[in-house]
Formats: C-alpha cells, structure tokens, sequence
C-alpha cells in the first residue's frame, strides 16, 4: 500500500485530541518523510505544527544536519525549535543508549499538558526492534516493541508511520524528490542495531521476504497480550496496595505464585518510574523480601532504587547514599528550617495543640538526630518510654529512624514532629501551642 497524505490523516484521526503537535526532526530520511505529509495536511490539522531538532553535538556533520533542518522547515514555513545536548560519555557507556536517553528526556521537556510528539519509527525498525529485545532476553514489554501511542512526559508520543515498509517511504520521498541527510553512523555495524539492519534482516529476508512485516506483527500481539496483563495487574495492585503509603503487603503477596508475584512486581515498579531491575534482582525480593524471615530486615538495590521490608510493607523508593547529620543544628528563627541531606523543612505554626509557646519562645530551640538511648515522658503517659519503642509503637522503619529529626528545648528533648510531644512542654488545654510538621515527608 502506498503512502499518502489521506492514510496518515486517519492515523491522525485516531490520536487523542492535542493542544500542539511536535515532529522530532533529524532530517533523516524518515523523518523527512513525515515532516511533508505533515505539511501536505497543515490546512486539516486541528492543532499548530511544530518541528524539533536535537542537535546531539557528536559528529563533525551535526551543524550541517541543524542547516538542512532549518532550511527544509523554512521551505515549509513551519516552525523549528533546536536543542543542544551536551552529553558527556563515561567510559564502558553505550555511546546510543546515552545519545536516546538525553534526546528523549529533552523532547519531554518542551511538551505541556497534553501536547502529542510524533516521531518517524516504521515497521522495519519494530522489527529490529524485536530481535533486539529477543537477543537481550527482554520481557513481555520489550516484545511488544513500540507502541503506536503511548503516554509521555505530560502528553503522548505517537509512531504514525509504525505500519509503514521502509521500502513505501523510500518510495514516496523519491516520488516527491525530497532531499535528507544521511548520518554516517548509520552504517556502523558496532551498534546492534545497525548490525541487524545491515547484516541480519538482509538474510532473514532471502529466506523469508516479509519478515519485517510479520516480525512486526509478532510485536503488535505481544502489545495486545502486555496490556492484557497489566489490566489484569492493576486490579490486582489495588486489591495488596495500601492506599496510604503505596507500600505492598507482604501477607497478600505471600498468597500468589511466584510467576503472579514477579508480573505484579513489574507492574509496581514501572508504575513508580524506576527503571526495571534484572531478573536475578526480582528472585531476590521475592525470597528474601517477601519470603525472607519475620525477623530479617531485607534489601534489594538497583540503579538508585531500593525496596525494603518493614512488617507487613513491601516498600519501593529512592536510595539515597548515606551522609552523615550534624549532631545539632540550632533553630535560630524558630519558624522554619531546611534540614540537611534533603529531609524535608521544619515548620512551626501556632495552633490548638502541640509545645508550649512559652517554653519555645524564651527556650534555646535545637535539631539534633539519634544517637541511641534516647528517652521522655510522653505527654500524659506519666512513664519513660524510650524513643525506640516509641517509633516501633508508631510504625516507623528502621532506616527512617536516624533521618527523623528530634526537637530539644534547652537541652532535654521536646517533641519529635509528628510522634510525640514530651511531658513538661505541652501546652495547656484550652491555649494556642506551637504545631511542628515536616512540608516534605522523609522518603518512604
């Protein structure tokens, strides 16, 4: 079937409704391509069009490729928007994957709420797509390749010419005599890629000369069958998922097969944007996380990320590197303060409850952090309790523990924000007291 304007219309049709349209535009071949059906359409698009050219700043030839971009869109009288990278390759890095990342994250910065980017992939590149993930050992996402559309940063990307050969768009950009640029590393078969365009497809295609057609094909069932499953998966995260911290239960995971515990664990971590650790690291939260021993306090990290397990919470956040906390830290004005190691601000406000104003206002206020041994007289308790049983009465893990801030008055301890408030500094009933919170909670 050949390409034209009317049958990009329809897949137009389809998209959701967006405030502004944005080609990715590297002036390849491709995108060429797509830039002109685009402009063939401008009369019928209900949304402005824009052209966005990254300029990643790797090849002597980069300035010539923004010159051909911007004469070409000049030529169109639509408008283009260049981005500069500045990556800076570490060594044992994948030079492509640095390259897509960078480009990506800078495509996402310029759309807002809603805005649709298209980008020129066809069904020879789902294809390689495929056989990439194929000999990665990828899993049910990674089969199903590349989405037509998909959710992106605040708005969507959509592959409106995914079911299109790349033989029909050769074809139409030499009908039409459009003039692009090629980029010479293209032809470098020490990316994967490449070598799979050049050297495997080519052979698959001697014997089986549709194979990019039904490699693609392959592709699009999986994307039915993956989001089959997560449909199936996101009914089940609302039945284990605690509504308040997002934590997991432990107890319900218990309950599942190991093949159910490790799709929901996908599902889970994907949906919290962190990048999906390997499958060795899944077996290890599921036996040591979720099967490990009651008293055994269990952790899986992977590419910045951690889960943890405290009682019955599965718990997925942020790793953060352990920095030390300064013993104290005086509270000079008493109304906020930005505590250290990105914990969040302390605030005080004046309400119906919490320390004596008295107290904190003619006291020396300080912060300080655990030291152990720590000890006070809940308010109305009448007994010592320590701190440590006071956070496990409480509920807090462990690791959160150290990072909790402790507010001392003239030197005893005053209150801890949000657990306690210690006998001899809370105020009297009926009068205004100094209410303490954290703006950002410490990281769960």
């Amino acid at each position: 079937m050949s390409l034209s304007p009317d049958q990009l219309k329809q897949t137009l049709d389809s998209l959701p409704q967006a405030g502004c349209c944005y080609l990715a535009f590297s002036g390849g071949l491709d995108s060429c391509v797509l830039l002109h059906l685009l402009h063939e359409l401008v009369p019928q698009l209900p949304y402005p069009l824009q052209a966005i050219h990254v300029h990643h700043g790797l090849q002597a030839g980069a300035d010539a490729w923004q010159q051909h971009c911007e004469a070409v869109c000049a030529g169109y009288r639509i408008p283009l928007i260049t981005l500069a990278l500045d990556l800076q390759p570490k060594k044992g890095h994948s030079l492509e994957a640095l390259a897509r990342a960078a480009r990506y994250q800078a495509l996402a910065r310029q759309l807002s709420p809603g805005d649709l980017l298209l980008t020129a992939q066809h069904q020879d590149d789902q294809a390689e797509t495929l056989l990439l993930q194929l000999l990665r050992g990828g899993g049910p996402a990674g089969l199903a390749a590349m989405p037509l559309l998909s959710e992106f940063s605040p708005g969507w990307l959509a592959r409106p010419l995914l079911h299109q050969s790349r033989q029909s768009i050769e074809a139409y950009a030499e009908e039409k005599g459009l003039r692009w640029q090629e980029d010479p590393s293209n032809q470098d078969q020490r990316f994967d890629r490449n070598f799979i365009r050049h050297s495997v497809m080519p052979l698959l295609q001697s014997r089986w000369p549709s194979a990019p057609e039904t490699l693609a094909r392959s592709a699009r069932f999986s994307g039915e069958m993956l989001t089959l499953a997560r449909e199936e998966m996101a009914v089940e995260l609302e039945r284990v998922q605690k509504a308040q911290s997002g934590s997991l239960s432990v107890a319900l995971l218990r309950e599942m097969s190991s093949m159910r515990i490790r799709h929901l664990l996908r599902f889970w971590i994907e949906l919290n944007g962190a990048p999906m650790p390997n499958s060795k690291k899944l077996m290890r939260i599921e036996k040591e996380s979720i099967h490990g021993r009651e008293d055994a306090e269990p952790l899986v990290v992977w590419s910045g990320w951690e889960i943890r397990r405290y009682r019955d919470d599965l718990i997925l956040r942020q790793s953060r590197p352990a920095e030390p906390l300064p013993e104290s830290i005086d509270w000079q004005n008493k109304e906020k303060l930005v505590l250290p190691c990105e914990l969040g601000i302390l605030i005080a406000t004046v309400g119906s409850a919490g320390l004596d104003r008295e107290r904190w206002q003619q006291g020396k206020v300080e912060v300080r952090f655990r030291q152990g041994g720590e000890r006070c007289v809940p308010a109305g308790r009448g007994h010592h309790k320590s701190l440590k049983k006071l956070f496990q009465e409480r509920g807090v893990p462990p690791w959160k523990r150290a990072q909790t801030p402790l507010i001392y008055i003239d030197g005893e301890l005053a209150a801890v924000p949000g657990l306690v408030t210690c006998e001899g500094f809370s105020v009297a009933e009926s009068e205004q007291g100094i209410l303490l919170q954290i703006s950002r909670s410490i990281p769960e």
